[in-house]
């Protein structure tokens, strides 16, 4: 299904950097609806543009928008999306494939860095998660032991494409909490962009120089209620590509006890499958102690999924309902996923936390035991070293 329609631009509703959000009508309604743009084109009231309206027809939630396809006055030629050297086109052989600007082509500047092929993330902590909802709360609480530090987040291509459509990124950009984006694969409108999950992590840790690098699916993420077909598949090749390229995966679990659907009460059945059968490579996994029947529940399903794949679990206090509070503030929007706010469900959220003062712990180690080895990331078993510290230590809060 592609349903494309014609709409005349009634108002302009909202304006951020690499979006903009149109009032439409389309026409032979009287309805007003609401459209994305992704180009540079200026828009009026009054101009006529083509639209993608098959999310709306199918009523989804997070794509239930139209999108613009581009004006239909004047029929001139004309760069929406301009670039300066790129040759790389994204969504390639669709209608609206693009050229843009990719960190490693040979027209880049920073080409020479990548025919080094030694190149590696020397031990940078990442963060992997499926939920885009989890972004906010990362930075902040990372911001919180380490302020102005060098966060950058990379963004794969297995949900939303744009950059632009995240509102958390925009907030955390302009805020200047995020140091940087760069969109991999068909993702585009980063800071930079890379052809494959694997130039844009050393592009987070080479060009940008992040401390610590953040990756987590765009919003809007697809499941089918299998083991095949859902966005967080991806996942096990970001896993893949931290692990060879020497960068410490610290995997974020999707737990929820809010969540009435039984594949996703307590640790979600998309994060056993990921980590359970699809990942080839370990991953220090943060998990929250609780009290009473989730901390029994969540105990089993780790067993379980351990019995698969020897990940390294760390189990840490919680952060208090206060602090979620606090760090919500600091962020300035509000804090929800999956349609609930941390109130209703704080325990994914909680998690998130806890992996972020586990990668602070991290930091501290790796400055104080491991500064006299410079090729300490690998080493066969530093995973297991790292993790045996981290369940030692307090988690700061």
């Amino acid at each position: 299904m592609l349903r494309l329609g014609m709409a005349m631009v009634t108002g302009i509703l909202e304006e951020r950097a690499g979006m903009r959000i149109l009032d439409v009508q389309m026409e032979g309604s009287q309805l007003t609806e609401q459209a994305i743009t992704f180009g540079a084109e200026e828009y009026r009231v009054g101009d006529r543009v083509l639209v993608n309206t098959t999310a709306v027809r199918l009523k989804l939630g997070t794509g239930g928008f139209h999108f613009v396809v581009g004006k239909v006055d004047p029929l001139l030629e004309r760069d929406v999306v301009p670039n300066e050297w790129g040759h790389i086109m994204k969504m390639r052989y669709a209608p609206w494939q693009l050229a843009v600007d990719t960190v490693e082509e040979q027209s880049s500047p920073y080409h020479k860095l990548f025919l080094k092929e030694d190149l590696s993330l020397e031990g940078t902590p990442v963060v992997i998660s499926e939920l885009h909802s989890m972004l906010p709360i990362t930075v902040e609480a990372l911001l919180y032991h380490r302020p102005g530090e060098n966060i950058v987040y990379v963004m794969p291509d297995g949900a939303s494409l744009p950059v632009a459509f995240s509102q958390h990124v925009h907030q955390l950009r302009t805020t200047n909490k995020l140091a940087a984006t760069v969109t991999a694969g068909h993702a585009w409108g980063g800071d930079h962009e890379a052809v494959t999950i694997h130039s844009a992590l050393l592009a987070a840790k080479h060009i940008e120089k992040a401390a610590v690098i953040i990756v987590m699916l765009g919003p809007g993420v697809a499941g089918t209620g299998t083991s095949y077909g859902f966005s967080g598949v991806q996942l096990a090749e970001v896993i893949h590509a931290v692990s060879v390229l020497g960068g410490i995966p610290f995997f974020i679990p999707r737990i929820s006890f809010s969540d009435n659907r039984s594949r996703h009460y307590g640790l979600s059945h998309h994060t056993r499958v990921v980590l359970g059968r699809y990942a080839l490579r370990p991953v220090i996994l943060p998990m929250p102690s609780l009290q009473g029947e989730p901390e029994v529940l969540l105990v089993q399903q780790v067993c379980k999924l351990n019995q698969q794949n020897q990940h390294h679990i760390v189990w840490g206090q919680v952060a208090n309902l206060t602090r979620l509070c606090e760090l919500e503030q600091s962020y300035g929007l509000s804090f929800s996923t999956m349609g609930r706010n941390w109130r209703e469900d704080p325990v994914p959220f909680q998690t998130a936390v806890l992996a972020a003062d586990l990668i602070c712990q991290f930091r501290s180690f790796q400055q104080e035991a491991l500064i006299g080895d410079p090729y300490w990331f690998s080493l066969p078993n530093i995973l297991a070293e790292i993790s045996l510290f981290l369940t030692k230590s307090e988690a700061p809060l």
